[in-house]
């Protein structure tokens, strides 16, 4: 009767809305079209909605070798007849279109399928836009008509939100439908004529192994990704596993605590990793893992390293024990991500150590993280260009919230801070382009104040739960957009739980 009552409409894929209901005419060169072929003939029609006249446009920027669009990234791969569109249209939002097409048993036709899919702070969300249209080739008149999803057995009866996925490998279209207690996938098998669904595990269905060769990951709202993880359980397997362009994954129910690790010198004896008093004194462009030292202990320092992503499977965290540290400190890095875990120290401390320290580089990236107090700040960030915060805690810091430092771009986006003393809580000096968007204040220590902020910065949607008197520099934020919610009381009766942290996004689907 559950599952009944779950299925309670009927949604079939669109085959023929906001597209032209006539035929496509198909131009190509050689024997037979390739996909992008069919992407130009799709993207000719007069009449597009907004998602594909925005891919269009990028589209036609690229054929001519002009700039396209901030945000902007096509993947096209004619080898295997799949093209990929995507666009960030901030942090927070973006949208993916992709073309793919299937040969038919007949020998006289060709299956090409669009699909739309929207993102808005982490969850799918369903517009007008978004959805999978199907169209039918025809090798003799070189022409694409509308086909019926129904009739290709591509139709869903489901009434939660879906996110479609076309094969880029394969042949199979996955469908993942966000039920309210856990996701479901649905694959539908392509047999030459029409398609043969089935449903699989859900994640917490399936157990974990070794993630050293390429596995899907699939996250809790139903987006998925084909990564190679590196699976660790311990400090030195994390240590081992550190390097750019790599992806680790620390295992569900796993504490890697690093000091163990870090005090031992026999660990740090080779041109790439370091046992320094001091990492900034490395030459820049050296990439290198560094046991860097402080007044109680050693720190993990990470100089110059790119596309490095550590994250965390299932209740996963950092620690260390040493009250002056970092727990992961970067050094010049670029386009580093941490995500869905739980980071801190051992024990509460005073003076220089925060949770996550940032110096130089760009683009850095915490998602779904927890940083509990701990030495001094959540963050300490200086000298960078591009930092994003989405989905994330900051609580029970000793000092403050963060420190920001000469730095650019800088975006907090649906996360929440609270519990946390005893200084000026958000301290900003020489900063530009500070954003703070769907982000909650709260349970603060009332007589620090808020922001202590030089510069200009965005607030938008907030809500922020302190004393009117010590908002310190909130005459500086730039509140013309979403507006924002004010309280007095630090612990207001209308604070409730949501769901942002770690809490087991990611997990291992073999």
């Amino acid at each position: 009767m559950k599952k009944r009552a779950l299925l309670l409409a009927t949604l079939l894929v669109m085959a023929t809305v906001a597209m032209a209901q006539q035929s496509i005419s198909v131009s190509y060169k050689g024997q037979q079209p390739v996909i992008t072929d069919f992407v130009n003939a799709i993207l000719s029609q007069r009449e597009l909605n907004e998602a594909l006249d925005n891919v269009r446009n990028n589209w036609n920027r690229r054929r001519l070798g002009q700039q396209m669009a901030e945000g902007v990234e096509f993947i096209v791969d004619e080898r295997n007849g799949f093209v990929r569109y995507d666009i960030a249209y901030s942090p927070a939002e973006r949208s993916w279109t992709e073309f793919c097409y299937w040969n038919c048993n007949d020998g006289t036709h060709k299956l090409v399928a669009v699909n739309t899919g929207h993102e808005l702070r982490f969850k799918p969300v369903q517009t007008e836009c978004t959805g999978l249209t199907f169209y039918s080739y025809d090798n003799q008149t070189r022409t694409l008509t509308p086909a019926s999803a129904h009739d290709l057995g591509a139709s869903i009866i489901v009434t939660p939100v879906v996110n479609y996925r076309l094969p880029r490998q394969g042949k199979d279209i996955t469908a993942v439908i966000n039920a309210k207690d856990k996701p479901v996938n649905i694959v539908m098998h392509w047999d030459g004529m029409k398609f043969h669904q089935e449903q699989t595990q859900t994640p917490s269905q399936t157990a974990g192994g070794d993630l050293q060769s390429p596995t899907r990951m699939v996250m809790n709202h139903g987006v998925e990704e084909e990564k190679e993880y590196i699976r660790v359980t311990t400090a030195e397997g994390f240590l081992n596993a550190i390097g750019s362009e790599r992806n680790i994954l620390i295992a569900a129910d796993t504490e890697i605590n690093l000091t163990p690790a870090l005090n031992d010198a026999a660990n740090f004896r080779t041109t790439y990793r370091l046992w320094m008093p001091d990492a900034t004194a490395i030459i820049k462009g050296k990439s290198c893992i560094v046991s860097e030292e402080v007044f109680d202990g050693r720190q993990l320092t990470l100089v110059g390293f790119k596309k490095l992503l550590i994250r965390g499977e299932r209740n996963s965290r950092i620690t260390v024990d040493p009250r002056y540290a970092f727990c992961l400190r970067f050094i010049d890095c670029e386009d580093c991500t941490v995500d869905n875990l739980t980071i801190g120290h051992t024990e509460g401390g005073y003076c220089e150590g925060g949770v996550i320290g940032i110096t130089g580089g760009r683009n850095t990236m915490v998602c779904n993280c927890d940083l509990y107090g701990c030495g001094t700040y959540g963050l300490e960030i200086e000298g960078t260009d591009g930092f994003n915060m989405f989905a994330s805690n900051i609580h029970d810091c000793t000092y403050g919230i963060m420190q920001l430092r000469s730095s650019r771009n800088l975006n907090f986006i649906h996360s929440d801070f609270f519990n946390n003393r005893e200084f000026d809580l958000i301290g900003s000096l020489g900063c530009e382009g500070l954003s703070f968007e769907d982000c909650r204040f709260f349970a603060n220590w009332g007589d620090s104040p808020l922001f202590s902020i030089d510069n200009e910065f965005r607030l938008s949607g907030c809500a922020i739960y302190h004393p009117t008197q010590n908002l310190g520099t909130i005459d500086l934020a730039n509140q013309s957009e979403i507006s924002n919610q004010f309280s007095e009381n630090p612990i207001d009766n209308n604070i409730t739980g949501r769901e942002i942290g770690p809490d087991g996004h990611w997990v291992h689907t073999k």
